[in-house]
């Protein structure tokens, strides 16, 4: 499912940036673009041909769709830090996104 690929992905890039190696930012930027690119994707809710009633609806899990637009600008930010090669605010802001989803 292309959420938890996402989420992998993401996991994947902060545990890298909280390394005290300095190398691989180029690699962080793109690994970001690519999240951010599958997150716009996720983040489009689904059509439903029908109309659902609000007030016969059970409480649910947050729509992945709604995890995922609340994660983007965090990952915008994330990205751009990685391109001032601010390693603590990317870590903040990678941090703040993976708790979104």
């Amino acid at each position: 499912m292309l959420y938890d690929s996402t989420k992998v992905l993401l996991r994947g890039m902060l545990r890298s940036l909280q390394s005290p190696d300095k190398e691989g930012w180029d690699d962080h930027i793109e690994s970001g673009g690519e999240c951010l690119y599958e997150m716009h994707q996720m983040a489009r809710p689904l059509y439903k041909g029908y109309r659902t009633d609000a007030l016969n609806r059970a409480p649910a899990l947050v729509p992945v769709y709604e995890r995922a637009a609340r994660a983007i600008p965090h990952v915008k930010s994330m990205v751009k830090a990685i391109r001032r090669k601010d390693q603590a605010a990317a870590v903040q802001s990678g941090t703040a996104a993976l708790a979104e989803m």
